[in-house]
């Protein structure tokens, strides 16, 4: 837990609107040393079907008061889980932007478990499947040359499941700035 405080700020930023904004949770499980992602469902209207995701999704301000709620909402719609309850937070990195949709500020919200072995529910509209992404295990399924939607890039890749684009720089920085783990850098990503 010390480590992932390391990174991470408590000022949360306020959506303005001059961006559209959005939050993912970043769910760390201590008993397992590992973070949950999800694999999107596969849906042709997605801009992001079938990508590997943080639980998250967009600002709604007649339902969040602000971006860790939208956190905590989302993460309850997607899977089933109560962060209210079940977890406490360490706090919130800078935004992230899709490089489909730099308009969009995503905040990723650090989570950490207070129950290590809770009960999901996977809301199957949103996500095909979650799992747990052990941080030692992380290595070993880094590839450097993954063709992604045309291009050549540095991505996790677990049987059917790929970590690449957004999710990736944030498991990035938080791999390398909380445990000195330093994965490649896409060349193509700004951060």
């Amino acid at each position: 837990m010390t480590k992932l405080r390391r990174v991470v700020k408590s000022n949360t930023p306020t959506p303005d609107n001059e961006h559209l904004w959005a939050a993912v949770a970043v769910i760390y499980n201590p008993c397992l040393d590992a973070f949950l992602i999800g694999k999107r469902t596969e849906n042709p209207n997605d801009p992001w079907s079938g990508d590997a995701a943080f639980p998250g999704g967009r600002f709604n301000p007649t339902k969040d008061k602000d971006l860790v709620e939208t956190a905590i909402r989302e993460t309850r719609e997607e899977v089933g889980l109560d962060l209210t309850n079940d977890a406490i937070i360490l706090g919130v990195l800078d935004p992230f932007s899709p490089s489909n949709a730099p308009n969009i500020n995503v905040v990723p919200v650090i989570f950490l478990l207070r129950d290590c072995n809770p009960k999901l529910t996977i809301n199957k509209a949103e996500l095909s499947k979650v799992f747990w992404l052990g941080i030692s295990d992380v290595t070993k399924y880094v590839k450097l040359n993954v063709n992604i939607k045309g291009l050549s890039r540095p991505a996790i890749v677990m049987g059917d499941v790929t970590i690449w684009g957004m999710t990736y720089r944030i498991l990035r920085k938080l791999l390398r700035e909380a445990f000195g783990i330093d994965l490649p850098k896409d060349p193509r990503d700004p951060d």
